[in-house]
């Protein structure tokens, strides 16, 4: 009965070991950065990726927007994500830009806080700045 339960186990953990090795996925990365982290700079390998997260209040018209980003070095994946911090009418909360560094190079990555406007000149509530070096 015990070398059954044995070969049992056995088996078992073979399969599980065959399923999963063989094949290494190379190291990814993810870099969190703030609004505080703002003006800093932050190297990168390719496939990194960068999660930029910004306080926003929605209910006042200030969005964040990307201003200047070179896609070829710094990709953004998607639209931001929103979540609001607290259950009050008008609350605040976080915006999240998702980005993957694409290729080598350097961003200067700029975002600004701004009532958006297709008619007029924008003058930004706040900024965020962030250099980002991508390296093969």
């Amino acid at each position: 009965m015990r070398t059954r339960a044995f070969i049992v186990v056995a088996s078992c953990l073979l399969a599980v070991l065959t399923a999963c090795g063989g094949r290494k996925s190379p190291s990814t990365y993810v870099y969190v950065a703030y609004e505080a982290d703002s003006g800093r700079s932050v190297t990168m390998r390719a496939g990194d990726e960068l999660r930029v997260i910004l306080a926003e209040n929605r209910s006042t018209g200030y969005l964040w927007s990307v201003v200047t980003n070179d896609e070829d070095v710094l990709a953004q994946d998607g639209d931001p994500s929103y979540v609001v911090k607290g259950n009050a009418i008008g609350a605040g909360g976080e915006a999240t830009f998702t980005f993957r560094a694409a290729g080598p190079g350097t961003s200067a990555l700029l975002m600004i806080n701004a009532r958006p406007s297709s008619t007029e000149a924008v003058t930004p509530d706040r900024t965020f700045a962030l250099s980002v070096d991508v390296i093969e």
